[in-house]
């Protein structure tokens, strides 16, 4: 029995080879999957921590249970050939059924064929994808293309859901969220669609990585609540003509690939970072064996971990993960601050504090900054988005409401900031890190959390 969800990375991963498994096998071994989406509290009785998960019958009672994620399919071989050797005397075999597809992409609520005015033709033929285009093949292409409107919160695009169609936005506005793939799976709820990485508008458009690389859809594509209709101009990829990269017919450039990968978070905060170290985690816990049958697993390949290497790569992470939690503990402080707009005392203040810290200090809030501002533009200035993306990173929910606060209390000369320049997080860095020294020496003088520090 396999335990699985259909949300989860590893589970998908293990999918076709536990079915191929399965077809392979004549012993008379009956395989078969449960989907704990709406059975979490049975699958936490049986003892199931992670996914996916395999559980070996015999006699009415549970002989076997391991994790068994992608890299551990030559363990599950290898305790198969060993349960149908010791425990099998009889049984049926029953191929697997396929998964079934849960319906959770939005239909438009509207469709029609596009009437395309001078005014918009000239924003489609600007586009980068259409740009280069021959004339006759963008006006046939052209003539085909429909006009989808989509409600406020409706999902457009699911991630790893296959694409075929592209998008350009005419009205309104969608965002773009993407799963790590590391979420917990028993505990994170079937609609989570992931973090927010970027935020299109008109003229913007979406769902060119899937025609690109053939690949599924790395992100998913809402309609943002509380705006109007969302209406796209939308190309179905068996109408774009093969002078045009979407037609999927075409070769494609690493930079290019690269591009959409970052548009849309295929490579998220700290992803290669940890990439080598997950495998060398997968191909070390092949060793082991279960709860069950603790120790090594004879005849299961192994390979050597590369200690420096994992070291040498996964200190820098950490460091980067401190770093942005050191912004977050800052923003936290201009939270709880009242700034009297318009006063050049407060920029003073802050610019004496600058003025003390250390070069290593700039040098370490720099590279906050650059973290906070690594997203799709990296324009020298922290937008609500940046700052959202950056504190969902770890762990942290806020609404756009109060990341606008914070960005606005950051420069106490101007009531109403969207953005936040290097110069304005640097005095608010400066002003948080003094604070917090103030109060931490504080903290440590007064041992019985008087109040107070006695001189003396």
């Amino acid at each position: 029995m396999k335990f699985y969800a259909p949300w989860c990375r590893a589970c998908k991963g293990l999918e076709p080879k536990f079915k191929k498994i399965a077809l392979d096998d004549d012993s008379g071994v009956v395989f078969s999957q449960f989907d704990v989406q709406k059975n979490k509290d049975f699958v936490k009785s049986l003892g199931i921590l992670a996914l996916p998960n395999v559980h070996f019958y015999g006699d009415q009672d549970l002989v076997e249970s391991f994790p068994c994620g992608p890299s551990k399919v030559p363990v599950l071989r290898k305790k198969l050939s060993e349960y149908v050797e010791t425990r099998l005397t009889s049984g049926k075999y029953i191929p697997l059924p396929p998964s079934p597809e849960e319906k959770i992409e939005s239909e438009p609520c509207a469709e029609r064929d596009s009437v395309i005015s001078e005014e918009t033709r000239e924003m489609l033929r600007g586009n980068v994808y259409f740009l280069d285009m021959p004339e006759e093949d963008f006006e046939i292409m052209l003539g085909k293309a429909t006009m989808s409107s989509f409600e406020p919160g409706s999902t457009i695009m699911r991630q790893g859901f296959p694409g075929k169609k592209f998008y350009v936005i005419g009205t309104g506005e969608v965002e773009v969220m993407a799963r790590t793939g590391y979420e917990d799976p028993l505990t994170t709820p079937s609609g989570f669609m992931g973090s927010v990485v970027n935020r299109f508008g008109v003229g913007n458009f979406f769902g060119e990585r899937s025609l690109i690389t053939g690949e599924p859809r790395a992100a998913s594509i809402k309609a943002v609540k509380g705006q109007d209709t969302t209406r796209c101009y939308t190309f179905k990829q068996e109408d774009i003509p093969a002078s045009c990269v979407l037609s999927g017919k075409g070769r494609v450039s690493e930079r290019v690939k690269k591009e959409v990968n970052v548009k849309y978070g295929a490579v998220g905060f700290g992803e290669l970072e940890v990439k080598d170290q997950l495998a060398s985690v997968a191909l070390e816990n092949q060793r082991r064996g279960s709860v069950n049958n603790p120790g090594d697993l004879k005849d299961v390949e192994d390979e050597e971990v590369d200690l420096e290497k994992a070291t040498s790569e996964i200190l820098p992470l950490l460091q980067k993960f401190k770093l942005v939690r050191m912004a977050a503990r800052c923003f936290e402080h201009i939270m709880r601050t009242t700034p009297k707009w318009g006063d050049e005392s407060e920029v003073y203040r802050r610019s004496l504090l600058v003025s003390q810290l250390t070069e290593s200090q700039k040098a370490e809030f720099r590279s906050v900054f650059e973290i906070i501002d690594g997203g799709d533009r990296e324009d020298g200035t922290i937008s609500i988005l940046d700052l959202k993306r950056t504190m969902e990173s770890i762990g942290r929910t806020n609404t756009d409401d109060e990341l606008r606060n914070m960005i606005n209390k950051a420069n106490p000369m101007i009531d109403g900031n969207t953005e936040l320049k290097y110069s304005e997080f640097l005095g608010m860095m400066a002003e948080a890190e003094f604070y917090y020294l103030f109060v931490d020496t504080f903290n440590a003088l007064d041992r019985y959390n008087s109040g107070y520090v006695r001189a003396g």
